[in-house]
């Protein structure tokens, strides 16, 4: 049988409603039988909201806290004035063994500050990332860091490289997952000297056989799924991420547009609905919500601040398969070869 593995989920603090919270971890837990929740927030009104909703009844405890931080707080704030609030309590207790992973609809930045403080890096791992899984025309990647470090230095590039191929080992399965250094262009000489100097050691620990770097790609590459895992810096990612969101968004509305436009059009979509109908289910930003802080002790799972049931449930999915797979275990492995 498989261990207990218990999540600890920030209920309060963002537009996303208790309501979808407690339906999403709900419909993973009917995934997953050995999925247990400890769940920080209003002990009455979550009694009260999953009275009937099964098994998470059952399989779940309840901290009662009235205090949570605000989207708009700043990190610092978060840290100093809020010890109460849901958020750092449900890291607390990670931090002391209670649970196994985080799951956060809440402020990004005093998640990363807070988990930071609680939880500590891994080894050698200098600042945490947060990594997605993004659909690409293949299959799916791993891309990162989509803002926790902006700063666009040697040593985050490869720490970023190493996060990425333990996460996709762990989560796409991959034995040797390719990596890909986002740049300006493919060319040997293309992109800043931090690029340059991060692709540098990228090729001699291909060379040793501690990652499979396959060398520069461009941000269509992204797309066309041209490797398994996609590095580069937390102010670029996050604003890929953002396009890609507002993309996927755009293609959906021209779709519904589209088929609306004449009775022929909506005829045609009535044939067409089942293989749009997947399109549509690759494209939804709601699956790929989801932002995996890689480095920490412990894994930290953030969804969007509006999530619903759907996004709630795949990110908490994501949470048990981190620990399931024991990815950072795989993180460490690579850092133990790397020195």
């Amino acid at each position: 049988m498989n261990k207990k593995i218990n999540l600890a989920v920030d209920c309060l603090g963002s537009e996303t409603s208790l309501k979808e919270i407690l339906e999403g971890i709900n419909e993973s837990a009917l995934r997953n039988d050995n999925l247990f929740f400890t769940l920080f927030g209003n002990s009455i009104e979550i009694e009260r909201a999953m009275e009937n909703i099964s098994p998470l009844n059952i399989r779940s405890e309840i901290t009662h806290c009235d205090e949570y931080i605000l989207m708009t707080d700043k990190p610092t704030e978060a840290i100093r004035a809020k010890k109460n609030s849901s958020m750092h309590l449900s890291v607390e207790h990670v931090s002391n063994g209670k649970s196994h992973a985080v799951l956060s609809c809440g402020n990004t930045g005093a998640l990363m500050a807070i988990s930071l403080l609680k939880l500590k890096t891994i080894a050698s791992i200098k600042r945490p990332s947060i990594a997605s899984i993004w659909p690409n025309i293949k299959g799916e990647s791993i891309v990162l860091d989509l803002g926790a470090n902006i700063k666009n230095d040697p040593s985050s590039l490869i720490d970023n490289a190493i996060l990425g191929s333990a996460l996709a080992k762990a989560l796409l399965s991959i034995a040797e997952p390719s990596i890909g250094l986002l740049n300006v262009g493919i060319e040997d000489m293309k992109g800043n000297e931090h690029v340059q100097k991060a692709s540098e050691i990228l090729l001699e620990m291909d060379k040793s056989k501690q990652l499979n770097y396959y060398g520069f790609i461009e941000g269509a590459d992204i797309s066309n799924g041209k490797t398994n895992v996609v590095v580069t810096d937390g102010f670029t990612g996050n604003i890929a991420l953002k396009t890609a969101e507002g993309t996927a968004l755009m293609v959906q509305s021209y779709f519904q547009k589209a088929f609306k436009s004449s009775l022929f059009s909506k005829l045609g979509y009535f044939f067409a609905s089942l293989s749009l109908k997947t399109v549509k289910e690759r494209l939804d930003p709601r699956v790929h919500n989801c932002g995996i802080f890689m480095g920490l002790t412990a894994p930290v799972v953030k969804c969007h601040g509006k999530s619903d049931r759907l996004g709630i449930s795949y990110a908490s999915d994501i949470a048990y398969s981190l620990i399931q797979k024991d990815v950072n275990k795989k993180v460490e492995n690579i850092l133990i070869n790397e020195i």
